[in-house]
């Protein structure tokens, strides 16, 4: 878990789907969440954000300063009693979605003047909950499958592995996940072919087949439905905040 703080500029900011939900500390001035329709709606100062099935477009309206817990695709389920389907694709003031945890949290807030710090004490919040929720072991078999083999698998293989039937696992995973295996397979693939491309190491055919796709035109189709663009016109727009959602600047998964 980590905090970081920056100054953005006052436009639009694209967020990808990566399989993972977080929840959200601004210690700073909130975003502007924008909706398909171009209706903007502020974000609360403590929210949780679900697994993204598409793009996400996010605008500062000031001074970024942010804490965040990135959770594994099963792990913010120990925290909340809601499905995680029902959960997608919001960012929810927390207090909505975990009451039980809300007040803790705006502790955090108040208590907080660096997001370093709030970093730590969300950790310390958090921990015991978190320890005390035993994972499905059979679901987290099946996520780790996905994650390493980044997508390319068989779903009923993977669900015999587990020794669940696919039905069984779609539902659980309904509840704990969010996201069916089958489309936490896609984001992950998608995920692969996107670290791809940002590195500079490989594009078009070559990194289509590489990750999976029947063809580059199908890793086009599905890069345009999860990212909103397609792979070149994502090189051109992709924003800083990307850094904020992926790892690489906020968090660390539970």
């Amino acid at each position: 878990m980590e905090g970081q703080a920056s100054e953005l500029e006052a436009a639009p900011q694209p967020v990808l789907p990566d399989g993972r939900p977080e929840l959200i500390v601004h210690l700073g001035d909130a975003f502007e969440r924008i909706g398909e329709d171009g209706r903007t709606e502020r974000q609360a100062s403590v929210i949780f954000a679900g697994q993204l099935t598409n793009q996400l477009l996010l605008k500062p309206t000031g001074r970024i300063a942010v804490a965040a817990v990135r959770f594994r695709p099963d792990g913010a389920s120990a925290l909340l009693a809601i499905p995680q389907s029902e959960l997608i694709g919001l960012t929810a003031p927390v207090e909505e979605v975990a009451p039980a945890i809300f007040g803790r949290l705006a502790d955090v807030l108040e208590e907080s003047a660096t997001p370093a710090q709030a970093a730590a004490l969300l950790l310390d919040a958090l921990e015991p909950r978190l320890r005390a929720a035993a994972p499905d072991r059979r679901i987290r078999h099946v996520v780790d499958a996905i994650e390493a083999r980044r997508g390319l698998l068989s779903i009923d293989r993977v669900a015999r592995e587990a020794g669940m039937t696919r039905r069984h696992l779609e539902r659980r995973f309904h509840q704990l996940v969010g996201l069916s295996p089958k489309r936490l397979a896609r984001v992950a693939r998608f995920q692969h072919a996107l670290s791809r491309i940002e590195g500079s190491e490989g594009h078009g055919a070559r990194t289509a087949a590489e990750c999976g796709y029947a063809d580059q035109a199908h890793f086009i189709r599905d890069f345009r439905a999860l990212a909103g663009c397609a792979p070149g016109a994502h090189l051109l727009q992709r924003g800083e905040l990307t850094g904020f959602f992926t790892g690489t600047g906020v968090a660390r998964p539970r």
